[in-house]
């Protein structure tokens, strides 16, 4: 099984956190997914007739494609490969692209699952960080889509925020609960270079939350989100039992994928390559019929062991010994030794059988532990 990702390079705006590649000229729409159907026919031996299981419209805002530009896309994607009977069909929205007519339109496409960006239920917030649209927005977006049959629906929300209290980040779990979602993707705010809020950073303009401050807003998140019966099984998402998302989860077990459009990346277990993020290139090649500027990495051994530490403990499944034994026999012993250093610290980490996995506080300082059981060429 396989997934294809399809970055969606348009925004009408620019949020003051986001460093995810897109252009604000929506003028471009019509060449590029012209240029996308080329590249899904360049691409199409790149996962060697894998059957697909999930498609991920990702960006940038998918929202702003209509109905019938989605599914062109995705009957363009069945024409070209074999794609599984019953597919985890996903599309990222903005709650303010989510109209009534939109909905109604996007309930006759195969998409059967919404990721909707709502990242905070205050407006303050909200607004703090550029969007687009309200809380009442937001709310009445999930309302929407449920009346029309969606109810695979997950949401993003984001904590750490400058000056983001406590209160108002439980706050917005809350309305979160009250909405049934089942569905939660939680991203504490990191400061990217390239970013407006990167920008006030280094110019002092705003301060980021303490690590006190961050770890309790943690805490709380993954509190709630157990009383509630939602199950943290990767470091930033929680789902209701079976609702966790296919093609991300696929991602994480390192699943081959295929990704399209500029900024997108492809991995196919021995090759990984990512187009260039310019549209313009993007667009210029494929109009000659040519693959877009891309960069390609060969994978060594010491890439894929990494590569599978690096997913595996991300999630509450954790990493396998018995599949470093018979994927990487040569760093079993290293493994071994850095997670015996780490039989102390019970709080970050537990081994359950063969599987070495972190606790919830481990997840918190994952990257540092993770480091650990790195193999640098």
């Amino acid at each position: 099984m396989a997934g294809i990702y399809i970055h969606i390079p348009f925004c009408k705006s620019k949020c003051y956190y986001c460093d995810f590649y897109s252009s604000v000229n929506l003028s471009y729409k019509k060449e590029f997914l012209n240029a996308l159907f080329v590249e899904l026919n360049l691409r199409k031996d790149f996962l060697e007739k894998q059957t697909i299981k999930t498609i991920y419209f990702g960006g940038g805002t998918p929202s702003l494609l209509s109905a019938g530009e989605i599914q062109a896309i995705i009957d363009k994607i069945q024409a070209t490969f074999h794609v599984d009977y019953e597919p985890e069909i996903t599309i990222e929205a903005n709650p303010e692209d989510l109209i009534q007519i939109y909905i109604k339109n996007l309930a006759t496409t195969s998409v059967n699952r919404v990721s909707i960006g709502i990242q905070s239920f205050n407006d303050k917030n909200l607004e703090q960080l550029n969007r687009r649209h309200n809380a009442k927005q937001a709310i009445k977006s999930i309302s929407d889509l449920k009346s029309v049959g969606f109810s695979n629906i997950s949401a993003d929300l984001i904590y750490g925020l400058p000056k983001l209290s406590l209160k108002e980040w439980e706050n917005s779990i809350t309305d979160f609960f009250k909405l049934e979602i089942p569905h939660l993707s939680a991203y504490h705010l990191t400061y990217e270079e390239n970013t407006v809020f990167g920008h006030r950073l280094k110019k002092g303009i705003i301060s980021p939350v303490t690590e006190i401050e961050s770890i309790a807003q943690y805490k709380l998140l993954c509190q709630m989100m157990s009383d509630n019966n939602y199950q943290h099984y990767e470091i930033s998402n929680f789902c209701r039992p079976e609702k966790f998302s296919i093609h991300n989860t696929n991602y994480w077990n390192n699943t081959h994928y295929l990704g399209l459009g500029p900024a997108a990346h492809s991995y196919n277990g021995n090759i990984r390559l990512w187009n260039k993020s310019n549209l313009a290139q993007y667009l210029s090649n494929l109009s000659e019929r040519k693959l877009p500027p891309h960069e390609k990495e060969i994978l060594l051994k010491t890439d894929k062991f990494n590569d599978y530490i690096l997913t595996g403990l991300r999630t509450t499944k954790g990493i396998n010994l018995t599949r470093i034994q018979d994927d990487f026999p040569d760093f079993l012993k290293n493994t071994k030794k850095k997670i015996d250093e780490l039989k102390d610290a019970e709080d970050l980490c537990s081994f359950d059988g063969n599987y070495f996995k972190l606790t919830e506080k481990g997840f918190f300082v994952a990257d540092a532990i993770m480091e650990k059981f790195i193999i640098t060429n």
